[in-house]
Formats: structure tokens, sequence, C-alpha cells
């Protein structure tokens, strides 16, 4: 399967606006501002918040060149016939359920961050140094696997089956997660510029369904391009 590169662009631009990586961005950086001690500071703002997503970068890297390793050799073994339809499926599943939050929020089943692992990364807070602020990029990454990840895994399949070699595969990767985490630095940029923590959160409750729409749009699109191709 050909790779195109303006449709990878635009599932990455989809995945990087999903609602967990955002509202935690937005959540760390309101804290840095409201509580921290050096949270007047703009450069200790973006110190920080560049420490925090570069690890949210480099741990998605990580994570998606082990889900190619994985598929590329499980899309060649003997289940390879019904592998597409079970990765495609369930990533279209995924798309379901996150179409299904924006109009019918209340329902069971959902793709968020789990409660103890926000419940963790709050803790983490209140001792924000660079390191801390790496450790909390790399635990937000994994606890929001359940709404990050979906969109993720389905590229990744794409690309196992393209058959390019593995330099190509990794320029790829590391464009995807460039893409990725492009809206977590114009967030970084608006709040470290000045713009007022209340003023993103409301953004945030105003555009969280228009996330999760988007997302389960492209869901929903790359699950069924999986399936049929």
């Amino acid at each position: 399967m050909p790779i195109n590169l303006p449709i990878l662009t635009v599932t990455a631009l989809a995945n990087g606006i999903n609602p967990c990586g955002i509202g935690m961005m937005i959540t760390f950086l309101g804290y840095l501002l409201v509580f921290g001690g050096k949270g007047k500071d703009k450069w200790w703002i973006y110190k920080i918040g560049l420490t925090y997503i570069l690890s949210v970068f480099v741990t998605y890297l990580i994570l998606g060149l082990f889900f190619y390793g994985a598929v590329y050799y499980l899309q060649r073994w003997w289940l390879a016939g019904i592998f597409k339809y079970i990765i495609g499926g369930a990533i279209f599943v995924a798309g379901l359920i996150q179409i299904k939050d924006v109009f019918w929020q209340d329902l069971p089943f959902h793709l968020r961050m789990p409660k103890v692992g926000f419940e963790k990364i709050n803790k983490l807070m209140a001792k924000t140094s660079v390191g801390v602020a790496a450790l909390i990029g790399v635990l937000t990454t994994i606890f929001s696997t359940p709404c990050m990840m979906p969109l993720y895994i389905g590229t990744t399949a794409v690309i196992a089956r393209s058959g390019l070699p593995m330099v190509k595969v990794l320029g790829l990767f590391l464009y995807y997660n460039l893409i990725f985490v492009l809206p977590l630095i114009l967030i970084l940029i608006a709040m470290g510029e000045g713009k007022q923590v209340v003023d993103m959160k409301e953004w945030e409750h105003k555009n969280i369904k228009w996330m999760r729409f988007v997302l389960g749009v492209a869901l929903v699109i790359v699950g069924w391009l999986i399936v049929t191709r």
C-alpha cells in the first residue's frame, strides 16, 4: 500500500488534536502558571513545556516503532489474511466510540485517560522540574493510549504494509510525530506569550466535542482503508 504524504499529514494532525493530549498540556502549563514558583518566568515555562513535548515525541516515536515491528511480522505470519480485518475493525470501532462521545457521552465505553493516570500525573505536577516534566510526558503518553493510540496503530499498520526500507520508515515516523506534537507547541506558545489559563480551559471545553469528532472520523476512515485495501 503506497504512503500518501498529505493523508499521513492530516492523520497525524487529527491524532495530535486528541482531547487527552491537548487537555493535559493545558492543565500542566496552567499549573505552572498558577502554582509554579517560576510560573511568571516565560522562559521557564518554555523550558518545562518543551521538555514535556520532547518527552511525548520520543515516547510516542518509540511506541510507534515497537508497534511497527510487531505489525510487520504479524502481517507475514499465517494469520496475515485475517490480521487486517482484526486491526482495521478494532480501529473502526474505536472511531465509532469517539463519535458516540460527541453526541451521547453518557453512554458506556469511552476512550479516555483512566482516572488513576490523571491522579498520578496531577501529584507529579507539584514537584515540577525538568526531569519531572519529562516523566509527566512519558506517563501522559502511556496513560493516554486509549484515545491516542488507535489512530497511530492504524497508521503504523499502513506503513508496515508499504514495503518501504527502514530508513524511509523512520523518516515517516519522525515526520508523523513532528506533526502530532505541533498542536502542543502552539498551545505552549499561546500560554507562554500570556494567554490566560481560564481562556485556554474555556477554549478546550468549547472544542472538545469537535476534537473527538475529527479524531473519530479519522479513525473510521483509516479502519475502513485497512480493511478494504
